[in-house]
């Protein structure tokens, strides 16, 4: 067992034995968070927050060390009421792999690193998983070990990167390649979210409009309509019938609307849902297409990372299966790790896959046949990454004309809808005159 660190803010109870380096984890081999409210052997009350198997081991472990437990409780945790994610940002854990890596070429010892991060870190939750990782190294834990036992607060390629550094003595190196990797895929996500926000502005400003003309100002034209008398144009016909039934229907509507949306999530919360969804966005014409370079460049750029820093291949297909965005890619390619272990080469399992262009596969296939499958690797994610900007670039010079083009023909009906029975009524007065 480690010794507790008194002034700590944080801190682990139980020393972590080196483990072969495992890609998942399931929910049941996660530690548990929990508040302690202690009398420290010195007579000062702290509440500490501690991480251990359960309750009752935490207890022991504490009064062993002489400590006074007043209470143990389990930390609230948002995840498991759907209600928020627990992960660290990965903005934060880019910029712990950069000071990590430059503390460390420093000459500055991982254990001495680590409290000087601790010292001057702003992010409440990276500071506490942070201390809990200080301490299990005090203890004697590898890096990789006491990052992996925060469970899913950091991404899988992390702790496969840290065990790849580890074993070729390079950690420092490695941690900058991470680095490198977040920020490159930082970079694509910005592109994409920037891309998609001036469609997304316009479909709410269509959508606004809409509900303004059909709730509020098609009711009043249409007792204008009224009084005007005689037969309306079709057009204005048909726009006031849709005015009136949604008006009449409202409540329904939204009902509906809850339904389909409560339906919808309810559905995506079931196993396998997730990944049959993203498997049916990936056919999604133009967008799908998209969808899919995407995340083979996520793949190809994981894989390139981990094998640079020295982790086998196995083990690098099946932390970069769980680290694709499209969990119906990174679950295909997953399903196609056996076939690495049964000695076929990487090329025929994604092959098998069915999800990589031929493109991809045989670029693959030349960095294996070469020798030089991660520089290949490299050269795909940098391929596809610029392949991905032209295709957002020109799909957004289609789409923006179509989307103002279909605001244009919105506000034209509605504009022909209100005028048209006015110009009728003005031909019939001067008719009569």
């Amino acid at each position: 067992m480690g010794d507790l660190n008194v002034r700590g803010v944080a801190v682990t109870v139980t020393r972590v034995e080196p483990k072969r380096a495992t890609v998942r984890l399931s929910e049941r081999e996660l530690p548990l968070e929990y508040v302690c409210k202690v009398g420290t052997p010195s007579g000062e009350v702290e509440e500490r927050r501690l991480v251990g198997e359960s309750a009752a081991v935490l207890r022991a472990e504490l009064e062993a060390k002489g400590f006074f437990i007043f209470s143990i409780r389990r930390s609230l945790d948002l995840k498991h009421w759907g209600l928020g994610s627990r992960r660290i940002p990965r903005s934060v854990v880019r910029l712990f792999s950069q000071e990590l890596a430059t503390l460390l070429k420093a000459g500055l010892p991982l254990f001495q690193a680590l409290d000087v991060m601790i010292e001057r870190q702003a992010h409440a939750g990276f500071k506490r998983s942070l201390t809990a990782i200080r301490d299990r190294v005090k203890t004697g834990s590898a890096l990789s070990d006491a990052v992996r036992l925060e469970g899913d607060l950091y991404p899988p390629i992390l702790t496969a990167s840290l065990v790849a550094g580890e074993r070729s003595g390079s950690l420092e190196t490695v941690l900058r390649r991470f680095a490198q990797y977040l920020r490159l895929n930082e970079a694509i996500k910005r592109k994409a979210v920037t891309a998609s926000v001036y469609p997304a502005l316009l479909l709410t400003v269509m959508g606004a409009l809409g509900s303004v003309l059909v709730f509020f100002v098609i009711p009043s034209f249409e007792r204008f309509f009224h009084d005007l008398g005689g037969e309306l144009p079709l057009l204005t016909r048909a726009v006031v019938w849709i005015a009136r039934h949604a008006q009449q229907n409202g409540l329904i509507i939204l009902a509906l609307v809850v339904g389909v949306v409560g339906g919808a999530v309810a559905w995506r919360m079931r196993p396998g849902s997730a990944i049959k969804l993203d498997g049916w966005l990936l056919r999604i014409p133009l967008i799908g297409h998209m969808m899919r370079i995407y995340a083979t460049s996520q793949l190809a750029r994981t894989l390139a990372t981990l094998l640079a820093g020295g982790l086998p291949l196995i083990n690098a297909i099946e932390v970069a299966s769980a680290s694709v965005g499209n969990r119906a890619m990174g679950q295909a390619v997953a399903d196609a790790t056996p076939l690495i272990r049964e000695g076929k080469n990487l090329t025929h399992a994604l092959e098998s896959t069915g999800m990589l262009e031929s493109l991809a596969l045989e670029m693959v296939k030349v960095g294996e046949q070469t020798g030089a499958l991660g520089e290949m690797l490299t050269a795909l994610a940098e391929f596809y990454d610029e392949e991905l900007d032209n295709r957002i670039a020109v799909t957004l010079a289609l789409v923006e004309p179509i989307m103002i083009m279909l605001l244009a023909v919105v506000v034209a009906t509605m504009l022909l809808a209100f005028y048209l029975p006015i110009f009728e009524s003005f031909s019939r007065i001067q008719g009569n005159h």
